[in-house]
C-alpha cells in the first residue's frame, strides 16, 4: 500500500509540473527548479564597493533553486520525506537552504505524516515570491553579480517575446518579439513604427523627439512636477533596429546641439576648420555606441567674460589655462583662448582680439544673422524662418516666441499674442509664410533691427529699417510687450527688437479665417488648416 502512495504521489506530480523529472535508477527520486521571482525587485550589489547605491543593479528574476526529493520506505505514514535544495550559481547562503529543508518535516508532522510533497513545493515557491524572507539587497563577488543580473535580463526577454501586446502607436496586437520595451519608462511600441518614427526624426535632426512616444510618459498625476522625459540611449536604438550610421548621427548632432548651446565653447580660428576646441565636458564620441555616456543635461554653463583690450590682465585665465586645441582630427591646431593665436606658451603675453580687427567675411556673418535672425528670448540662439506661421519654437531650449518681435509666449496659448489688439503683431500670424524674402517686395526687417539701427544712426533719428514694412507701406507699430520674458532666465538680450512695420486694414474676412485657426489650434486640429483662407 505504502509503494502505491508513493507512486500515487510521484504520478500526481509530474501531472502538475511536467518538468519534474524521475530518476532513472529510482523510480522514488525526482527533482524539480523551482523559479525564483520576487514581487519587488531584488539589488545586487559588488561585495567591497564604496558606493552601494551607484553599484546597485535590479534583478527580477534569480536562478531556481533545485529541489532533489527521496520517497524512502515507510513514507508517508512513518518516515518523512528527504529534500534537498542547491542554488546553482551559489547566490543564496547555506544556512537558509538549511532551513527550508528542515520546514518540509515540520509541514509532515503538522499535517498528519501525510503526502507532503506538493504542500512543501507550493511552500517553498510562497517564500521564494517573499524572497525567502530575506534582505532585498544581496551582495556578491562581481563575476556572480554579471551572471546574476545577465540570467534576469534573459528570463525578462523570454517572458516578453512569449506574450502580446498592443503597440501605441499603431494601435495593432503584436508579438512580443515584434515588440520592444522602453528601457526608461516600460512602455511597448512594435519595433517597425519605433524604426520609421527614429529614423525620421533623425534624418530631419529632430533629435529632441528621440524618447518615448507615448504622450503620457513623464507626466505625473494632477498636481505633480511633469518629469522630463529621458532621451533614448543609443544603444537601446541598435537594439531597436536602428542602423548604426543612423545612431552615430543621432549623438553627433546630440553633441554638436549641445556644442551650439553652451556659450563657453571655444572653437578653432581656422576658417576652414571652425571646429569646437577639445574639452572634457564633452568627450569624443567612442566607435562603440553601447560605452556612450548619455549626459541628459540641457544646461548650458554660463558664458565666459567677455575679454576685450581693456580687461585687466588679472581678469584673464592664466597662462597655464590658456592652451586650447583644435578637436578636428584633420587640423588639431593648439592655439590660445584669449588671443586666438596659435599656441605661443605660458610665458608670451597676448591680449584679446580687438572687435574692430574682424574680416570682411566675420562682419558680413554677423550682419546678415542681425538682419535676418530673431533671438530666442532665453537663449539668444538665431532662429530664421523658412516657412509657416510666426508662432516659433527654439530648437534648443524649447521656447515659445513671437519671430516678428521675438517675445516670449505663453506655451499654453501661444497665438493669443497675435489676437491682442493694439500690440504690433496683431492680425499677423501668418506674415511672411513662404519665409524671408518669399513673398514679392515683403522684407522680413529682423527682430535684430534695432541693433543695426543703432550702427548707422544717432539717437532720436529714425532707422533706415523703419517704414518699410510689408509690401513697403504703413509705419511701425508699437513694439509687442515681452511678455513674461523677464521670467524665463536666459541669457542674452530679451529683444522686442525693431517690429516689423504695421500691416494695413485688416478685412473682416480674415479676421474671421483667424479666429478660426486659433480654436482650431486650441483644439489640436491645426492639420486640417487651409492657409489660403488668409
Amino acid at each position: 500500500i505504502m509503494d502505491d502512495e508513493r507512486e500515487e504521489e510521484i504520478t500526481s506530480l509530474s501531472s502538475i509540473f511536467p518538468e519534474i523529472v524521475v530518476d532513472k535508477q529510482d523510480a522514488y527520486t525526482m527533482s524539480l527548479l523551482i523559479p525564483v521571482a520576487p514581487t519587488e525587485a531584488v539589488s545586487v550589489v559588488t561585495e567591497h564597493c564604496q558606493d552601494a547605491g551607484l553599484d546597485a543593479s535590479p534583478v527580477t528574476h534569480l536562478p531556481p533553486l533545485q529541489l532533489r526529493a527521496k520517497l524512502p520506505p515507510g513514507y508517508p505514514d512513518s518516515v518523512p520525506p528527504r529534500v534537498q535544495l542547491e542554488a546553482k550559481p551559489a547566490w543564496i547562503n547555506a544556512e537558509k537552504l538549511q532551513d527550508l529543508e528542515s520546514e518540509c518535516e515540520k509541514l509532515w508532522e503538522e499535517y498528519g505524516r501525510c503526502q507532503i510533497l506538493y504542500t512543501y513545493i507550493d511552500h517553498v515557491q510562497q517564500a521564494a515570491e517573499r524572497f525567502f524572507d530575506l534582505p532585498h539587497t544581496i551582495t556578491v563577488k562581481p563575476q556572480l553579480k554579471e551572471e546574476l543580473v545577465e540570467f534576469s535580463r534573459a528570463r525578462d526577454k523570454e517572458i516578453f517575446e512569449r506574450s502580446s501586446y498592443d503597440c501605441g502607436v499603431c494601435l495593432e496586437p503584436k508579438k512580443g518579439t515584434l515588440c520592444h520595451r522602453m528601457s526608461a519608462c516600460g512602455h511597448v511600441f512594435c519595433r517597425a513604427c519605433l524604426q520609421d518614427f527614429y529614423n525620421s526624426a533623425i534624418t530631419e535632426g529632430d533629435v529632441g523627439n528621440i524618447s518615448c512616444l507615448e504622450p503620457s510618459c513623464g507626466k505625473g498625476k494632477p498636481g505633480e512636477p511633469q518629469q522630463k522625459r529621458k532621451p533614448i540611449h543609443p544603444g537601446e536604438l541598435l537594439v531597436i533596429g536602428v542602423e548604426e550610421a543612423q545612431a552615430r548621427r543621432y549623438v553627433e548632432l546630440k553633441r554638436k546641439k549641445k556644442l551650439e548651446s553652451d556659450k563657453s565653447t571655444i572653437y578653432c580660428p581656422r576658417t576652414w576648420c571652425q571646429a569646437p576646441a577639445r574639452s572634457n565636458k564633452y568627450p569624443p564620441i567612442p566607435d562603440d555606441l553601447n560605452l556612450y555616456v548619455d549626459d541628459s543635461s540641457d544646461e548650458s554653463s554660463d558664458p565666459p567674460p567677455a575679454y576685450t583690450k581693456d580687461t585687466p590682465e588679472n581678469k584673464l585665465p592664466v597662462p597655464a589655462d590658456r592652451l586650447a586645441i583644435c578637436s578636428n582630427p584633420k587640423c588639431l591646431l593648439a592655439f590660445c583662448r584669449v588671443c586666438y593665436c596659435g599656441w605661443h606658451g605660458e610665458f608670451a603675453r597676448c591680449w584679446p582680439r580687438n572687435p574692430a580687427d574682424l574680416s570682411e567675411e566675420e562682419k558680413a556673418s554677423y550682419d546678415y544673422i542681425r538682419q535676418h535672425t530673431s533671438p530666442c528670448p532665453t537663449c539668444s540662439s538665431p532662429v530664421q524662418k523658412t516657412m509657416g506661421c510666426n508662432h516659433m519654437k527654439c530648437f534648443q531650449c524649447n521656447t515659445h516666441f513671437c519671430y516678428l518681435c521675438g517675445a516670449w509666449l505663453e506655451p499654453g496659448n501661444p497665438y493669443q499674442h497675435f489676437n491682442q489688439k493694439g500690440l504690433g503683431c496683431y492680425m499677423r500670424l501668418w506674415e511672411l509664410e513662404e519665409g524671408d524674402d518669399g513673398q514679392g517686395n515683403a522684407h522680413f526687417q529682423g527682430a535684430r533691427r534695432d541693433e543695426m539701427d543703432r550702427r548707422v544712426v544717432g539717437p532720436g533719428q529714425q532707422g533706415r529699417g523703419q517704414g518699410r514694412g510689408r509690401r513697403g507701406r504703413g509705419q511701425n507699430g508699437p513694439h509687442p510687450p515681452n511678455v513674461n520674458g523677464g521670467q524665463r532666465g536666459g541669457r542674452g538680450a530679451r529683444g522686442l527688437g525693431g517690429a516689423v512695420a504695421a500691416p494695413g486694414q485688416v478685412e473682416e474676412r480674415e479676421a474671421a479665417a483667424l479666429r478660426r485657426f486659433v480654436q482650431m489650434a486650441q483644439n489640436d486640429q491645426e492639420d486640417e488648416w487651409d492657409s489660403d483662407e488668409l
